[in-house]
């Protein structure tokens, strides 16, 4: 008597994570080193595309769902591909296969098949419990946190208050001369030698720049406009008549 196919559904997902269970009988992978010794999302998508995988059993939303045959047919696929078979002489000789056929060239019986589905669906089934478990437990908090009066804000700001606050211009003003008549103006401390030094080379470029202001000619006192020196008349532009139209 033909035992009824399993009733229960896998996710794809989980289908991937079933096939080691019914290959574990007398498989030692695929020699091709272009073909996947165990499939993946995407490869069993690529089975059914080609039709040598059926088509879903059903569909929940978005997601579809695959049966013990699915499985069969997958785990079969494999096996057939490390005997040397191509996808095309597959696809020729595996439609039209009963369950229990499939199963046997896997070396297992349809029970067996069945119970490597149940144990998926009991972890599926565990799995949601725990988090809707997790979901249901009391908050930790000893009170209500909507009810928990905030720590009193004037506590930092005394705190802050204590603390001395040092301010720029408390510090002692400080001086040193960079050349040309330049003098630089800080609060701080006094700078050490090594300090003064750099201080000195940072500020030569302001040096040249003011030394060359102060001792270039102003604009009005170039050649051209000197006091008493005569300007060209310019002389307002004269445009033609317009003709009349």
């Amino acid at each position: 008597m033909a035992t009824p196919p399993s009733t229960a559904v896998l996710t794809l997902p989980e289908v991937v994570g079933s096939i080691p269970a019914l290959l574990s009988r007398d498989y030692d992978g695929v020699r091709n080193g272009r073909v996947r010794d165990l499939p993946d999302v995407r490869t069993i998508r690529w089975y059914q595309s080609l039709g040598v995988l059926d088509r879903p059993t059903e569909f929940r939303g978005r997601a579809a769902l695959y049966g013990r045959r699915h499985l069969l047919q997958i785990a079969v696929i494999k096996k057939l591909q490390a005997s040397g078979l191509s996808l095309e002489e597959i696809q020729g000789g595996l439609p039209g296969r009963s369950d229990a056929e499939l199963a046997r060239a896997l070396g297992m019986k349809l029970g067996e098949v069945d119970a490597v589905i149940a144990a998926r669906v009991a972890d599926r089934t565990a799995a949601a419990a725990s988090g809707l478990e997790a979901a249901l437990q009391p908050s930790r908090r000893d009170s209500a946190f909507w009810k928990t009066r905030p720590a009193a804000a004037s506590a930092p700001a005394a705190a802050s208050a204590a603390a001395p606050v040092t301010t720029t211009a408390s510090l002692p003003l400080q001086s040193k001369a960079v050349g040309g008549n330049v003098v630089i103006l800080w609060n701080g401390r006094p700078l050490e030698a090594s300090e003064q030094a750099t201080l000195a080379e940072l500020s030569a470029p302001l040096v040249a720049f003011l030394l060359s202001t102060s001792t270039s000619t102003p604009p009005a006192e170039r050649v051209g406009s000197a006091a008493g020196e005569s300007q060209p008349e310019v002389k307002p532009a004269r445009f033609p008549k317009e003709p009349h139209r």
